[in-house]
Parts: C-alpha cells; sequence; structure tokens
C-alpha cells in the first residue's frame, strides 16, 4: 500500500518586536496555518527562533494559566532571577510592565502590551526579564496562557515579589 507524503511546507518565522521602552523586553506573532475547515495549527516554539526564547536557552518549566472566568487581575510582582515567557493559547490578554531595574536605560518605564490567540492580529508571545515588574488582566471571558519559566520555580524559596498597590510609582497609569 502506498501512502502519499505530505510536499514541503513553508518555512515558518515569527514576527519579533523587540520594545524599545523597555529593555529585554520582545514580543512574538508566532506562525499560524489554517487548514481544512476551521484547524489552526500554531508554532509554539522552535530552538532556531531568536527572540522570546533565546537561541540555546533551555526551558526548564512550562505551566498553563487559565482564566475559566476572565476578568481577573492580578497584583504587581516581579522575580528577581526568573524570566516569564508567556505564550497565548486563547483569549486576548492585557499585561502592564515597569521596568523595575535601576541600572536599565529604561528605567522607570511603563507600558500596556496586549497579547492574543494566533490569528488575532496581536502578538502571541511575550518574554519577560528578571525585576521588570508585570500584572495580568484578561479582556475576553475566559482565555489560557503557557509560562515556559527559567529557572523553574523553587518551591522552598519562591522567586516572587509582590509590590503593594501603595509601593507603585506613579508611572504606572495603568487604572488599578
Amino acid at each position: 500500500m502506498m501512502h502519499r507524503r505530505d510536499s514541503s511546507g513553508p518555512d515558518h518565522r515569527p514576527d519579533i518586536c523587540h520594545w524599545k521602552e523597555i529593555d529585554g523586553v520582545v514580543t512574538a506573532t508566532l506562525p499560524f496555518v489554517r487548514y481544512e475547515q476551521d484547524n489552526i495549527l500554531t508554532e509554539l516554539y522552535r530552538p532556531e527562533w531568536s527572540g522570546v526564547f533565546l537561541t540555546g536557552e533551555p526551558i526548564e518549566h512550562l505551566y498553563t494559566v487559565s482564566a475559566p472566568s476572565g476578568g481577573i487581575r492580578k497584583e504587581w510582582y516581579y522575580h528577581e532571577h526568573t524570566l516569564d515567557r508567556y505564550v497565548m493559547l486563547s483569549g486576548k490578554l492585557d499585561i502592564g510592565l515597569y521596568d523595575g531595574r535601576e541600572g536599565s536605560a529604561t528605567y522607570g518605564n511603563f507600558i500596556l502590551i496586549s497579547l492574543g490567540e494566533s490569528g488575532s492580529g496581536l502578538p502571541s508571545a511575550l518574554r519577560v526579564p528578571p525585576f521588570v515588574w508585570h500584572s495580568l488582566k484578561w479582556q475576553t471571558d475566559h482565555g489560557m496562557f503557557l509560562n515556559a519559566k527559567l529557572p523553574g520555580y523553587e518551591r522552598n524559596l519562591p522567586d516572587k515579589f509582590r509590590v503593594p498597590v501603595a509601593d507603585l510609582p506613579e508611572a504606572i497609569t495603568w487604572n488599578i
């Protein structure tokens, strides 16, 4: 019996954006393919892509965050050593980012980035360096993203620092 092999496919690459407002923050619009009727195949990661995931940079901890009822708002927090790499799986998410790194050329800057699922026209992945504060708010009734954290979560000494609303600098203009 002879089965037909698919022909060569396209060489998909993400559209990468390095945000000048906060050094080290990178977004990517990941490549996707619509096929048959309503099927969408989205490529999340390839080791030769450099942007949200740097070439040779490991993935140590993968988990998903879902918002079955949407609209939740997390407090502000940052990591001392941990790099967050978000990849949207469904929905739309707004992320406030503040550069809390005193030695950074973009120290004290605030930006708001919207991420969306493949085909939404929004970036679908985000790189958040250590000491960049962030807060999340869902803009859809439900949603889910994957976090490829580096290094992995250490339960005995969590690398997560919460910032009380009273301590937020004036640069954070996002409605709290």
